[in-house]
């Protein structure tokens, strides 16, 4: 359905206060949910008072496909009524209008308020396409960020465990330290003969 049948179709809603659309839908279910009960009611029939002479499989296939053609003629009327109710019933007169249109016959735009307008209208698109580039340079740097963030994360985790071992060396450093300072003490010792007294 194009642009202009669809506005046609938004006029008469309000002028009508529902939609052809709706309407129809709703002939089209009363009509199938009277089929479909009727059929329903037929297959119980038949099997009950039938079933001696005709198989029940068959009984239910049977119904089952005559349900299925009379839903396509269905069909094909529910379009033909749609055809004559838009033209000859939801039509609105081209004298009728609406209340709230009526302000364009007492009010009409000029051209140059009408290029104003246009001209206005192709600046808003342009702010909105510039609007959406933005928004999806930011999603883009947001996305950095994030890949940055959690390598920051991952790199500030591995300076700790840098930090642990540097400690735990430092610490081995001051026992080695101290290590060395015993064992010079014990050499100086060894080394000067033992003095009698």
């Amino acid at each position: 359905m194009d642009f202009e049948n669809v506005m046609a179709l938004d006029y008469e809603t309000q002028h009508l206060g529902f939609h052809p659309r709706i309407f129809l839908d709703r002939v089209y279910n009363a009509f199938y949910e009277s089929l479909f009960e009727a059929l329903n009611e037929l297959k119980k029939y038949l099997c009950n008072e039938y079933s001696h002479i005709a198989p029940v499989d068959s009984i239910l296939l049977n119904t089952d496909e005559l349900f299925q053609e009379l839903i396509k003629r269905l069909n094909k009327a529910i379009d033909k009524l749609e055809i004559y109710i838009n033209k000859n019933i939801f039509l609105i007169p081209n004298h009728v209008i609406l209340k709230e249109d009526e302000i364009h016959l007492t009010n009409p735009a000029t051209k140059e308020e009408d290029e104003k307008l246009d001209k206005e209208i192709e600046q808003i698109k342009q702010k909105i396409l510039e609007e959406r580039i933005r928004k999806n340079v930011i999603k883009e740097k947001l996305k950095e960020q994030k890949i940055v963030k959690e390598e920051l994360i991952a790199f500030k985790q591995r300076l700790s465990e840098i930090k642990d071992v540097v400690s735990e060396v430092k610490g081995s450093q001051e026992s080695l330290q101290l290590t060395l300072e015993k064992c010079w003490e014990i050499w100086n010792c060894l080394k000067k003969p033992p003095q009698m007294k």
